[in-house]
């Protein structure tokens, strides 16, 4: 188990762009899922008077649980 903190930006069509690691726990074991998680993900885009518009420097954290079977 872990966790990714990561830092985006959402482009004024909805997309992730810019997705940087900021921490992990553990370091670089689940980094490169945790991105490319993130870049799959879709917003609504922020609307100032009527348009939409670019966000930076948004955060998240994932968190990843590993089940054992047997």
């Amino acid at each position: 188990s872990g966790w990714v903190r990561l830092r985006f930006s959402i482009a004024a069509d909805g997309r992730v762009t810019d997705v940087k690691v900021l921490a992990a726990e553990p370091r670089r074991v689940f980094d490169h899922e945790a991105m490319r998680a993130l870049k799959n993900w879709k917003y609504q885009p922020k609307l100032e008077n009527g348009r939409a518009v670019a966000q930076s420097d948004l955060e998240v954290q994932l968190d990843f649980r590993l089940d054992q079977q047997g």
